[in-house]
């Protein structure tokens, strides 16, 4: 796959290519992105982990990382029900940030580098290939690992302010636990593990005319009263 980039390394037309496959060095993940060498790789990993700490970016260097295959425990780097293999869709790298100015950092970053990202919530539409990136060596932002916190509920409006990991299970226990179980409930796709805001921006639905998640962007309906 191409990707248009208008200063691409080493490119004469201004298009990152896809790494050709070689000699893995030390360090190196299994896919490095397209486009970016060992060293340049290395160089922005070092980067992001001054800003988010060394134990909030894990480099996908060995099949072994690949082995997950959970609903309920995710792989975060690749497709666990894969077609072509579980190296095809493969991130690079799985970085977690812990807040928005980290978020915004990163993204910076990556555009400095010209490094793809691939950001996912929880990594459970797994109909979607899951967290696995469409563009082999992505780096993968995982959104859900501590910006999982329910920031508002508002009864009145019948909405919520969630972040990214925020599952529908998580909703519905904070409306039991605080007693809003008979004024509001959640329109729910199907299983309750996968994210509120994964679900929405993937135009998910739900059961009752309420349902189109994209469209109605919120999952909340008023209880008769």
């Amino acid at each position: 796959m191409n990707i248009p980039l208008s200063t691409a390394r080493g490119s004469q037309d201004g298009l990152l290519r896809p790494n050709e496959a070689g000699q893995q060095a030390p360090g190196d993940p299994l896919v490095l992105p397209p486009g970016i060498d060992s060293a340049t790789f290395k160089e922005f990993a070092t980067a992001v982990a001054d800003l988010t700490g060394a134990d909030n970016i894990t480099t996908i260097s060995h099949t072994g990382q690949l082995s997950k295959q959970d609903y309920l425990d995710p792989s975060k780097a690749h497709d666990m029900y894969h077609l072509l293999g579980p190296e095809k869709f493969v991130s690079s790298a799985v970085v977690a940030p812990r807040s928005v100015p980290e978020v915004q950092a990163i993204v910076r970053l990556a555009n400095k580098f010209e490094i793809p990202l691939w950001p996912f919530s929880v990594g459970r539409n797994v109909g979607y290939g899951g967290a696995g990136p469409r563009v082999p060596g992505s780096v993968a932002l995982d959104m859900g690992r501590h910006l999982n916190r329910i920031l508002k509920v508002d009864v009145e409006g019948a909405y919520a302010l969630v972040e990214p990991g925020v599952t529908f299970s998580d909703l519905h226990q904070y409306l039991v636990d605080n007693n809003l179980r008979d004024k509001l409930w959640i329109d729910v796709p199907d299983l309750g593990g996968g994210s509120v805001l994964g679900n929405t921006i993937e135009r998910g639905v739900g059961y009752t005319p309420y349902g189109l998640m994209d469209s109605s962007s919120n999952y909340y309906q008023r209880k008769a009263s």
